[in-house]
């Protein structure tokens, strides 16, 4: 039997406070993501502030529209940063603005 078979595909939230929203742009640490904002006109550093529902519940705590304040932000309030998603933060374009590269590796999209 094929594994993936068992298991439907888990379905993307539009909340940006749901553990399974998309765009996330990289995940800094267990406690803190950066994503792209519902409206694509900002990335949002976010904080795990506990569980919904059983799943994991995410709080924004800035939101940045140049890459210079994402990166100053994201060091200030995460501490310590896994180093992918820290060249990640640092191959951001200078304004979200540029849409090319907002989003994380998979392109940002649920299927």
């Amino acid at each position: 039997m094929n594994a993936h078979a068992a298991h439907p595909p888990a379905k993307c939230s539009r909340s940006e406070e749901a553990d399974n929203y998309r765009p996330v742009v990289a995940q800094l640490n267990d406690r803190w993501r950066v994503i792209v904002c519902s409206a694509g006109m900002q990335w949002v550093l976010q904080r795990r502030t506990g569980e919904r529902h059983g799943k994991a519940r995410w709080e924004g705590r800035s939101f940045c529209r140049t890459g210079e304040a994402l990166n100053r932000l994201s060091h200030t309030h995460a501490s310590a940063i896994d180093p992918i998603a820290a060249a990640v933060l640092a191959s951001l374009p200078e304004r979200i603005t540029d849409r090319s590269s907002q989003h994380g590796e998979d392109g940002g999209y649920c299927d």
